[in-house]
């Protein structure tokens, strides 16, 4: 029979910009010793498989590429082999669509796939929105409204795709959490799923809903106040698994 599986958010939960909170290595660890299978979900598109692995290697939690679910793999795993995308996002991005067989081209793309990056454009924006007129398929990795860091809360993938759901007058796909694409993954890689923890009731919470489980809250500077169902809910990750484990 396989492992329990906890779904683990990474960002404001696990980490802040790649620095990790306090006790967070300590919970997965936990967890692990506990018989638990820890499938880390986010709705982070930047990093490529590597930096995130890399990364949870540098505080101490060992995973695999399969341990880690980006928005960015959900995005590209909709995506047939041998179709175009016009990609706008950071590596991540670009490496999921490519590791699909997907070719990238803003050329009469088949889908705009629309990620996190810092040097979105007016003339991005134009010519995704062009491109989604004329046909393309529009999916977002995410849409979250804002990404949390050390030094406070940045704009999120969510900001930079409604600039080109309005300028394209079309709403998106989302692949990430709670899309479907996310759930559909998740399912591949997991045995029953025992709780879904994360800082934000409208992606994680959703997602918990979705996949029938318990959420299990933890708040960062991203959390809003919610009326989603909350099974549990702590101020950090470890506090929550010691809980969730006593």
């Amino acid at each position: 029979m396989s492992a329990p599986t906890v779904v683990l958010d990474l960002d404001g939960v696990v980490w802040l910009a790649g620095h990790e909170i306090p006790g967070a290595s300590e919970a997965v660890s936990m967890l692990r010793a506990a018989g638990r299978h820890v499938l880390f979900v986010t709705n982070n598109s930047s990093p490529t498989l590597a930096q995130m692995t890399t990364r949870l290697g540098r505080i101490g939690v060992e995973a695999a590429e399969d341990d880690v679910i980006t928005a960015a793999v959900a995005a590209a795993s909709i995506l047939p082999s041998g179709s175009s995308a016009h990609v706008i996002g950071d590596h991540g991005v670009h490496e999921a669509v490519e590791r699909a067989g997907v070719i990238s081209t803003t050329d009469s793309p088949d889908a705009v796939v629309v990620g996190w990056e810092r040097s979105f454009t007016f003339d991005g924006i134009a010519r995704a929105a062009t491109n989604i007129r004329n046909g393309a398929r529009f999916i977002a990795t995410n849409d979250d409204p804002t990404h949390p860091t050390a030094e406070g809360l940045l704009p999120g993938t969510g900001a930079l795709v409604a600039a080109i759901a309005t300028a394209s007058e079309t709403p998106p796909l989302i692949a990430g959490k709670p899309g479907q694409p996310t759930i559909d993954l998740i399912a591949r890689r997991s045995g029953g799923i025992e709780i879904c923890i994360g800082d934000r009731p409208s992606t994680d919470g959703a997602l918990a809903k979705a996949l029938g489980v318990p959420f299990g809250l933890v708040r960062s500077e991203a959390t809003p106040s919610t009326d989603v169902r909350i099974e549990r809910e702590a101020p950090t990750l470890l506090s929550l698994v010691e809980g969730l484990l006593a």
